[in-house]
C-alpha cells in the first residue's frame, strides 16, 4: 500500500509543483476579463482562408473572430500521398515551441511513418509573450479555440479533397479539447484521439490544481466560465463511436474519474500517470494515435 500511495504521490506531485511554479511567474488566466460570447458564437465569426498548399512547411494565417484579427498557422510535416491516410494534431496550451510534443510523439528518426502528417498552432503560440497577453480576456481564450477548431474542419477538408485516405483528429491536453469540439462541432474525421482531456474544460481552471493559474476574480464568476467550458452535454447529444479518449489515472489538472465519466459510455484507455508525465510519455501517445491509423492502413471503400 505505502508504495502504491507514492506511486500516486510522484505523479501528483510533479503537476502540483510545475502548476505552482507556473504560477507564480505567468500572469493569471482571464485577469482582466471574464466576459465571452459562447463557444458556437465565436465559431460561427470565424473568417480564414486555407493558403495554397504547395510543399511541406508552415503556413501562417490570419482570422477574423470576434476579438479582432488573430494569427495562426499550420505545418504540413509530410506528404505521403494521395493513397495514405492523415493525422492532423494540436499541441496543448502554452506549449511554445509549438512542435515541442508533436516532434516526440512523431519522431521520424525512429523510422518512416506512412502518413500525411499536419500540426496546428492555436493563436497566442508564437512566443511566450504573446500567450501570457492572449490570456488576459476570457473572450481571447474562446476564440483561441474557435480559431483552432475552424482550422482543423478546413484541413480535414482539404485531406478529403486530396487524399482517398482516412484521417484523425488527435491533440493532447488544451489541443485534446479542441480535437473533442471539433469532434462535436463537425465530426467530419473518421476518427478522434483526445488525449489527457475530456469534455469538462471548466474544472480544470476552476476545480483542478490548475484552478492556482487562474485570476481570483474569474473563478468567483465560475457560472460564467462553466457556461462556455463545459461541453458534457453536447457530447452526450452526439454519435461518438469514432472517438477515442486516452486520461491519466493520476492527473492532478485534467481529473480522472470526472473527465471519464464526462465521456459516458466511451471506453478510456488509461495510463498510470499524471498529467506532466503523462504527456512527456510519448511513445504512449503515439501508439495510442497509430493502433488507428496502422501502417499498413487501406484506403476507404
Amino acid at each position: 500500500m505505502g508504495a502504491y500511495m507514492s506511486f500516486i504521490n510522484i505523479h501528483g506531485l510533479i503537476d502540483k509543483i510545475a502548476v505552482g511554479l507556473g504560477a507564480k511567474f505567468i500572469p493569471k488566466y482571464f485577469r482582466e476579463s471574464i466576459h465571452s460570447q459562447g463557444f458556437d458564437e465565436h465559431l460561427q465569426n470565424v473568417s480564414l482562408e486555407l493558403p495554397e498548399v504547395k510543399a511541406e512547411g508552415d503556413y501562417e494565417l490570419s482570422a477574423a473572430t470576434l476579438v479582432g484579427e488573430l494569427q495562426a498557422a499550420f505545418r504540413l510535416v509530410q506528404w505521403r500521398g494521395e493513397r495514405c491516410s492523415s493525422v492532423i494534431y494540436h499541441h496543448g496550451a502554452n506549449e511554445i515551441p509549438f512542435d515541442y510534443g508533436f516532434r516526440r510523439i512523431f519522431s521520424l528518426k525512429r523510422g518512416d511513418i506512412p502518413l500525411n502528417l499536419f500540426l496546428v498552432r492555436a493563436p497566442f503560440h508564437r512566443s511566450m509573450k504573446e500567450f501570457q497577453q492572449g490570456i488576459r480576456a476570457f473572450a481571447n481564450f474562446i476564440a483561441m479555440l474557435a480559431v483552432s477548431v475552424h482550422l482543423i474542419e478546413q484541413l480535414v477538408q482539404y485531406n478529403k479533397k486530396h487524399s482517398a485516405g482516412q484521417i484523425l483528429v488527435a491533440g493532447t491536453s488544451l489541443g485534446g479539447f479542441i480535437t473533442n469540439l471539433h469532434h462535436i462541432n463537425y465530426n467530419s474525421a473518421d476518427f478522434y484521439t483526445p488525449l489527457l482531456a475530456g469534455t469538462a474544460m471548466d474544472d480544470a481552471f476552476l476545480h483542478s490544481v490548475y484552478s492556482r493559474a487562474v485570476a481570483k476574480h474569474a473563478k468567483e464568476n465560475s457560472a460564467a466560465i462553466s457556461s462556455v467550458l463545459n461541453f458534457e452535454e453536447e457530447f452526450k447529444a452526439a454519435d461518438n463511436s469514432n472517438v477515442f479518449p486516452l486520461l491519466a489515472r493520476f492527473d492532478e489538472i485534467i481529473r480522472y474519474e470526472l473527465q471519464k465519466a464526462s465521456y459516458g459510455n466511451r471506453p478510456v484507455v488509461t495510463i498510470n500517470k499524471g498529467h506532466t508525465t503523462g504527456a512527456l510519455s510519448y511513445e504512449y501517445l503515439r501508439q495510442h494515435i497509430l493502433k488507428f491509423l496502422p501502417a499498413n492502413v487501406g484506403i476507404k471503400t
